[in-house]
C-alpha cells in the first residue's frame, strides 16, 4: 500500500471536501477522487460515503483512517531517521560516568540530545574504580563523567573539561562515634576499622593518597558499597560529599574533621574524552554545552 493515497484520504477528511484537499495538495478534485477510487478497489471496501452532499467516513472507513494515521506517522518518523542519519547523526552515543560522581549532571545536555537528535540512542553506564576513565582511554565510550587529578593526563591524550569540584569528606557512623568517641588526630582514627575501595585503576593505591593504617581494613570495588556499610558502621571512610550528603543530614554519618588529612587532595569532576575522537551531533551538542555553561560561571 502506498502512502500517497493515505495522505490524500487524510487531507480530505481534516479539509471536509475534495476541492479544499485538492487546493492544498495543489491536485485537481478529480484527480484526488480517482486516487480515493483506486485505495477503495485495492482495500475491497467502501472507505468513504458518497451518498449525501458532504463525503462521510463509512463506519470500515473510521477504523481504516484510525490505522492510515498511524502508518503516516511511523512514515514521517521513519523520514526524520533518514534525514538525521544522512545528515550524520550517530547512531548510538556511548557516555559512562564513574559512581563517585552525580549523574545528574548529565541530564539537561541529555534532554536536548532527546529533543534535537531522536535517532541517537543514548546509552550511559556507570562503572567503579574509575573504569570509565579506562574505558574512554580505550576507546569504548566516547565520553565519561569522571573524578579527574592532573596525573591522568599522562595516561592518554585526553581532552577534558571542568565541571566542578569533587570534595572527599571523612565518615564514619554515629554508633561509631559514640562507641569510640570522635577522632580528632590520625592516630585516633587509626584506632578504628577502615573502609576503603580497592586498588583504582590508572595505577593509583588508596594508601598512598590517605597515607593512613587501620586497626583492620575492609575493601569494596564501588562507592555504592562502601555508602551501605559506613551507614551500617562496619568503620570510617572517605567519600565524595555528594554521595552521602542525605545520610549527613540524617544523621546517619558524621563527618570527621581532622585538620591536614585531608587538605593535600585536591580532585575535580571532568567531562572527558579522548582527542582523537570526534564526536557526531548529539556528542558535540553534550560536550559544548558544558563549554556554554563554563562560560556562564
Amino acid at each position: 500500500m502506498k502512502i500517497w493515497p493515505l495522505r490524500v484520504l487524510t487531507q480530505v477528511v481534516e479539509s471536509g471536501s475534495l476541492q479544499a484537499a485538492a487546493n492544498t495538495l495543489h491536485r485537481t478534485a478529480p484527480a484526488l477522487s480517482l486516487t480515493l477510487s483506486k485505495l477503495e478497489d485495492d482495500v475491497g471496501f467502501a472507505i468513504l460515503d458518497r451518498s449525501g452532499y458532504r463525503l462521510q467516513l463509512t463506519a470500515e472507513g473510521q477504523q481504516f483512517l484510525r490505522h492510515a494515521y498511524e502508518l503516516l506517522r511511523q512514515h514521517d518518523r521513519l523520514n526524520s531517521v533518514v534525514v538525521q542519519l544522512r545528515d550524520g547523526a550517530e547512531p548510538q552515543l556511548q557516555i559512562g560516568y564513574d559512581y563517585t560522581c552525580n549523574p545528574d549532571l548529565l541530564l539537561p545536555p541529555v534532554y536536548r540530545i532527546q529533543q534535537l537528535f531522536p535517532v541517537t540512542e543514548v546509552l550511559i553506564a556507570g562503572h567503579s574504580q574509575l573504569q570509565a576513565l579506562q574505558h574512554v582511554r580505550e576507546g569504548r565510550v566516547e565520553l565519561a563523567l569522571t573524578p579527574w587529578l592532573p596525573t591522568f593526563q599522562q595516561m592518554a591524550d585526553f581532552e577534558s573539561l571542568r565541571l566542578g569540584e569533587f570534595q572527599l569528606v571523612v565518615v564514619m557512623a554515629k554508633r561509631l562515634v559514640e562507641q569510640h568517641g570522635m577522632p580528632c588526630s590520625r592516630n585516633a582514627l587509626s584506632e578504628i576499622p577502615h573502609l576503603l575501595p580497592k586498588e583504582l585503576n590508572m595505577g593509583i593505591s588508596p594508601e598512598q593518597i590517605y597515607r593512613m593504617s587501620g586497626s583492620s581494613r575492609l575493601r569494596v570495588n564501588d562507592a555504592h558499597t562502601l555508602v551501605q556499610f559506613l551507614r551500617a558502621g562496619v568503620g570510617w571512610g572517605v567519600i565524595p560529599r555528594d554521595l552521602v550528603r542525605t545520610s549527613l543530614a540524617k544523621g546517619e554519618l558524621v563527618e570527621v574533621d581532622i585538620p591536614g588529612f585531608l587538605d593535600h587532595i585536591h580532585a575535580e569532576i571532568h567531562l572527558v574524552k579522548l582527542a582523537s575522537t570526534q564526536l557526531g551531533p548529539a556528542g558535540t551538542l553534550l560536550w559544548e554545552s558544558f563549554i556554554e555553561q563554563e562560560h556562564h560561571c
